[in-house]
């Protein structure tokens, strides 16, 4: 009876022992089987991150690029407002007649009635 005892006891032993194998052996699977869910996850969220990154320079650099020419059409904008004004104000002086004489006068040598025209010679002009 004793040696049945030893031999039952010997043989919970080894199932005891079999089981806590198959324990370890299906838990390092579960670890393995994490470790690469855990490395898939990791190469992807690495992936996502990388074109994320590289989304945002891209749309940064467009943001400066339409910035710059922003600026530089508003600058456009203002010359062109400027010679708007100039423009406008020389159609208003050409609606005045002592302008539009003075012109005729200066540029075309016209004279009122009566009125005899020299002419000087200017600095540095010589008599040729």
């Amino acid at each position: 009876m004793a040696a049945d005892g030893k031999e039952r006891l010997k043989q919970l032993t080894e199932e005891v022992e079999r089981k806590h194998r198959m324990y370890e052996e299906a838990l390092r699977k579960k670890r393995r089987g994490l470790m690469r869910r855990l490395s898939v996850f990791g190469v992807v969220m690495l992936l996502m991150t990388g074109v994320s990154v590289f989304t945002i320079i891209h749309q940064n650099s467009q943001v400066t690029e339409q910035e710059e020419l922003i600026s530089s059409l508003k600058e456009e904008q203002d010359v062109l407002q400027e010679e708007e004004r100039r423009l406008g104000r020389e159609i208003e002086s050409l609606h005045d007649p002592a302008y539009i004489a003075e012109i005729a006068r200066r540029d075309f040598f016209l004279t009122k009635p009566g009125e005899i025209l020299f002419q000087v010679p200017r600095e540095g002009q010589s008599d040729d």
